[in-house]
């Protein structure tokens, strides 16, 4: 009794020291922190004496590096220091930017030769430009003269930092009006009017009419219908007329086609070129759903056809249900292709639909094993039960705790505890570049263990943790988005697909277009909803607050679904691209199945939202553990529409040229 007892009390003791440790190490990382944001603020403030006398302090605290940055940031001329910490801290994303500020302080300072010794290559085109400068200036002009000349071939305005290198280049022989004539048209391709008008000045008078005919027939693409509008003799007339039919196709891909079978023989134009333009005008007609884009599609040699124009040489097949051209085309696919389970199903749909039920039921099988869209259309073919398999990726807590302690994943928690989110993720995508499949897996569940869903998903789709359901589908903001989903009396299976494939579960996501937040909606929606709400008009930024953007995103998913008769997949796409575009997509007269539907959507993005969408509600009902629904049910017979006509093009009317 005595032993148990004094064994008893031991226990007591070391479990009393054990909570004494963690609440001395809490209390001492509470303490740290604050220290950080007084040295932090005096850095900004422009004390570095306050700074130095606190980070005295703070050597082994996680964030040390990115106060260093900081301080480092206001004493670039410091080069040794500069130097110590580029050596020391080379793993984190902190000493690249470092050493870009400081190459860029080195520039300014003239000191072309530490420039060229410490430059590491780098896709920041300002300091490439400056490194090829200091080359210049160091005697190695015939690197430099190669790296302006690399350099210059873009359609892309370049840093004003170029223009030094590039006056020099210009000076010596090696710089020819070849140089200006490609870039001229390389600019107009990439509808850069500016840079165009800059190197139109450097041009030559002979030369000048016929950059001013490209800017009229860029403009008017239509002018190349008419003989008159080029000389096929002049120089670059070739380049201008394939402008003209490039930019034709965008809107009257009738005219385009017309136009390029009927004068591209007249002009001097390679076969690369060729190729090229024969793919752009059948694809833009099969873009708009034109009846001619088939024939056209069928007549591009087959070592022409890229991917794309092989799908559409199906697809065209599809739109008009000609099962044994469907079954024609992919068989002409190349194997790696023709066995996708997107061609597989398709394959199978097309012998069902000739009346080889084996054959078909043989395809169907071989489809339905994957886990995707096709994979559960075609199990619902069968009747079969979907491939729907988690395998959660099992992982050495050694393992786990020796990447959370390896530099700079303490730093990157840090910053996720001082809700500094824009930097962690940044440093986080940083961290994992250089990690292996096995040890990205790791770090995928590292971050599924600090609730960071989006960077969990990120880097297991970057080390192929295709099993693990956990990390590919979570379940990320779900008090919120059930509760949300229930008062809008929305399926949170499809929501729960709909922030997969918008946002990845990342609340602060946005796009160059202007979409915000879990749902991506855009200002004007977020506007509209909250007048249809009786709500104020939300800013952008509140837009990313979850709870608002979820209210949002799933009323504008309900009015999307009741002006589209509760039809998910027209919804869904209507949310991608727009309800206009969805009418327009509709049937001119007939129903038409829904696989069809969605595989002919001409805008592919849409077209494989549509299908990820979809599949991912398959999958989040299992993780919801909710009431089943086969993919059929999403999917009911599209029916036709009022405004499904496609766009016509004006009158084609294209000259016969002698």
């Amino acid at each position: 009794m005595l032993r148990f007892f004094a064994t008893h009390q031991s226990l007591l003791l070391l479990v009393h020291l054990l909570f004494a440790t963690q609440e001395s190490i809490s209390a001492s990382m509470v303490q740290q922190r604050e220290a950080f944001l007084q040295a932090e603020l005096a850095i900004k403030q422009g004390r570095p004496n306050d700074a130095d006398a606190i980070m005295g302090e703070l050597k082994d605290y996680p964030l040390f590096p990115y106060l260093l940055y900081q301080k480092l940031l206001l004493e670039l001329d410091k080069t040794s220091v500069v130097k110590d910490y580029l050596n020391h801290y080379g793993q984190y994303r902190e000493a690249i930017l470092l050493r870009q500020r400081w190459l860029e302080h080195l520039a300014k300072q003239n000191e072309w030769s530490a420039y060229s010794t410490h430059y590491h290559e780098t896709d920041n085109i300002n300091l490439q430009c400056n490194y090829f400068f200091s080359l210049s200036q160091l005697s190695r002009e015939k690197e430099a003269w190669a790296g302006a000349e690399r350099l210059w071939q873009t359609g892309s305005s370049l840093p004003e930092s170029c223009n030094r290198l590039f006056d020099l280049w210009r000076a010596s022989p090696h710089f020819t009006i070849d140089h200006v004539w490609r870039r001229f048209g390389l600019a107009m391709q990439a509808d850069n009017l500016s840079l165009a008008d800059n190197l139109q000045a450097m041009l030559p008078q002979e030369l000048m009419k016929q950059a001013e005919l490209w800017r009229h027939v860029h403009a008017n693409p239509r002018l190349i219908l008419s003989c008159e509008t080029l000389n096929p003799q002049a120089p670059v007339s070739a380049q201008i007329f394939s402008h003209g039919i490039d930019r034709l196709a965008a809107d009257e891909p009738l005219s385009a086609q017309i136009a390029w079978l009927s004068h591209k023989n007249r002009f001097d134009i390679n076969h690369l070129e060729i190729a090229r333009l024969d793919r752009r005008t059948a694809l833009a007609l099969a873009g708009q759903r034109l009846p001619q884009a088939g024939a056209y599609l069928q007549d591009i040699p087959h070592d022409n056809a890229d991917v794309q124009t092989r799908a559409w040489q199906v697809r065209a097949a599809l739109s008009w249900q000609d099962w044994p051209g469907v079954l024609k085309a992919i068989e002409r696919l190349p194997p790696e292709e023709r066995k996708s389970d997107q061609w597989t199903y398709w394959k199978a749909r097309s012998l069902e639909s000739l009346g080889d039920e084996e054959g078909a039921k043989e395809n169907y099988q071989i489809a339905s094993k994957v886990m995707d869209y096709f994979g559960f259309n075609a199990a619902d073919q069968l009747g079969m039960e979907y491939a729907i398999v988690s395998k959660p990726a099992r992982i050495d807590e050694v393992e786990l705790t020796q990447l959370a302690e390896t530099a700079p994943f303490p730093a990157i928690r840090e910053l996720l505890t001082l809700n500094r989110e824009g930097w962690a993720r940044s440093e986080w995508f940083h961290a994992i570049k250089s990690l292996s499949s096995d040890r990205l897996l790791t770090a995928a569940k590292l971050a599924q263990g600090w609730g960071q869903d989006n960077l969990a998903l990120h880097t297991a789709s970057k080390a192929g943790a295709g099993d693990d359901l956990s990390l590919r589908f979570p379940l990320g903001f779900k008090s919120i988005l059930l509760e949300t989903a229930q008062l809008r009396a929305a399926d949170p299976s499809i929501v729960y697909a709909m922030v997969r494939r918008e946002s990845a579960f990342d609340s602060n996501a946005g796009s160059t277009a202007g979409a915000r937040g879990l749902m991506q909606l855009m200002p004007s929606t977020g506007e509209l909803m909250a007048r249809h709400l009786g709500e104020m008009p939300p800013s952008a930024n509140s837009l990313l607050e979850p709870e608002r953007n979820l209210r949002y995103g799933i009323s504008y998913l309900k009015e999307l679904l009741d002006k589209f008769g509760n039809h998910f997949a027209l919804a869904i796409a209507a949310y991608n691209a727009g309800p206009t575009r969805v009418e327009r997509w509709l049937p001119a007269e007939h129903p038409l199945p829904a696989d069809l539907w969605v595989e002919t959507i001409p805008i592919i993005e849409t077209r494989q939202y549509v299908a990820a969408v979809l599949s991912y509600a398959i999958i989040y009902q299992a993780q919801l553990s909710q009431p089943w629904r086969r993919i059929r049910e999403f999917l009911p017979v599209v029916p036709p529409g009022s405004k499904s006509a496609a766009k016509p093009d004006r009158s084609v009317s294209v000259q016969v040229c002698d």
